[in-house]
C-alpha cells in the first residue's frame, strides 16, 4: 500500500457481517447523537431557567450542532452506504456525499471544542477582559467563522481524494487541537490551584468573598466537564488517528483488516458525538435542569394548572 496513495483495498468487497455490523453502529448513534445534541441545543436556545444564555454555553451549542450534523446526515448516510455494501453493490456518489459530512462535522467539532478550551481559559486568567470583550453577538460570530473554515477546508476532499485527506486530516487538524487543548487546560488547571490556595484568605464574613468563593468553584466544576468531554475526544480520535496511519503506512496488510481497520474508524469518530450530552447533564446543574425542564414539559404543566386554577375560579364564581 503506498502512502497517501489510493486505497488498493478500495474495490475490494467488505465482509457481509463487517458492513452490517457497522451498519447497526451507525443506526445506534443516530439515534444517540441526535436525541442528545438536540436537546442540549433545545436548552440553550429555550433557556428555560433563565440561566443558559452565556459564551460558554453558545461554543456547547455549537459543539452539539456539529455532532447533531453526525446523527441526522453523516450517521445516516453511513447506515446507508454499509447497507449498500452489505448486499454487494457499490455507490461513489453516495459515499461522497456521506465523507464530506463527515469532514465537515469534523472539523467543526475540533474548531468547537479549541473555541470552548481558549473560552474556559480566558474567562479564568482574564475574567475581567473575559466579560467586557466577550458577549454572545460576538460568540455568534465565532460559530459562524467555525463553519465557514469547517466547509472550506473540507473542499480539500474533492482535490486530494478521501485517503489523502483523512491523512492530513490526522496529522494537522487533530493534532493541532490536541496540542491547544493540552496546553490551556494545563494552564487553567495551574492557575485554579493558585486560587484555591487563597481560599483560606477568603472568609465568609462578607457577601461579595462568598460569591468569589462560588464563583472560584463553578469555575472548577465547568473546567472539569471539560476536561471530560476532552478525554472522551481523545479517546476516540487518538485509536482514530492510529487506524488512518495504519491504513495509509501498512504495505504487508491484508484487505479483511483494512476494512476492519476502516470502519473502526469510522464508527469511533462518530461515536464521540453521542457521549458529550451525557457529560453536560451529569456534571453541570444548569444543563440538568434545562433538560429536565424541557422533557417533563415544565412550562406546559405550568400553564395547565394555571388554566385548571382560572377554571375553579370563573366555575366559583358562576355558582
Amino acid at each position: 500500500m503506498s502512502l497517501l496513495g489510493k486505497d488498493p483495498c478500495d474495490n475490494t468487497t467488505a465482509p457481509t457481517y463487517l458492513s452490517f455490523a457497522t451498519t447497526s453502529c451507525t443506526v445506534l448513534i443516530t439515534v444517540v447523537a441526535s436525541m442528545g445534541n438536540f436537546l442540549v441545543i433545545l436548552a440553550v436556545c429555550i433557556n428555560p431557567n433563565k440561566d443558559m444564555r452565556s459564551p460558554f454555553n453558545y461554543f456547547v451549542a455549537n459543539l452539539s450542532f456539529a455532532d447533531l450534523i453526525v446523527g441526522l446526515i453523516t450517521a445516516p448516510l453511513g447506515t446507508g452506504y454499509h447497507i449498500i455494501e452489505g448486499i454487494g453493490m457499490k455507490n461513489d456518489r453516495f459515499r461522497d456525499s456521506m465523507h464530506i459530512t463527515y469532514f465537515i462535522s469534523c472539523t467543526a467539532s475540533l474548531l468547537s471544542l479549541t473555541a470552548l478550551a481558549l473560552d474556559r481559559y480566558a474567562a479564568i486568567t482574564y475574567p475581567l477582559v473575559y466579560r467586557a470583550k466577550l458577549n454572545p453577538t460576538r460568540a455568534l460570530l465565532v460559530a459562524i467563522v467555525v463553519w465557514v473554515l469547517s466547509i472550506l477546508l473540507s473542499m480539500l476532499y474533492f482535490v486530494v481524494g478521501y485517503n489523502r485527506y483523512r491523512f492530513i486530516f490526522a496529522t494537522t487538524a487533530v493534532a493541532t487541537t490536541f496540542v491547544v487543548l493540552t496546553v490551556t487546560n494545563a494552564k487553567i488547571f495551574k492557575y485554579l490551584r493558585l486560587q484555591v490556595k487563597q481560599w483560606d484568605d477568603l472568609h465568609d464574613s462578607s457577601e461579595e468573598n462568598v460569591i468569589k468563593k462560588q464563583a472560584i468553584k463553578l469555575e472548577k466544576k465547568i473546567t472539569k466537564t471539560l476536561v471530560i468531554v476532552l478525554l472522551l475526544f481523545l479517546a476516540c480520535y487518538l485509536p482514530s488517528c492510529i487506524c488512518i496511519y495504519i491504513i495509509n503506512l501498512c504495505t504487508n496488510c491484508n484487505c479483511m483488516f483494512i476494512h476492519w481497520v476502516r470502519d473502526t474508524q469510522f464508527v469511533l469518530v462518530m461515536a464521540n458525538s453521542g457521549v458529550n450530552p451525557f457529560v453536560y447533564a451529569w456534571r453541570l446543574q444548569n444543563f440538568r435542569k434545562s433538560f429536565k425542564s424541557i422533557l417533563t414539559c415544565h412550562e406546559c404543566v405550568k400553564r395547565l394548572n394555571f388554566t385548571v386554577i382560572n377554571c375553579k375560579y370563573i366555575y366559583s364564581d358562576a355558582t
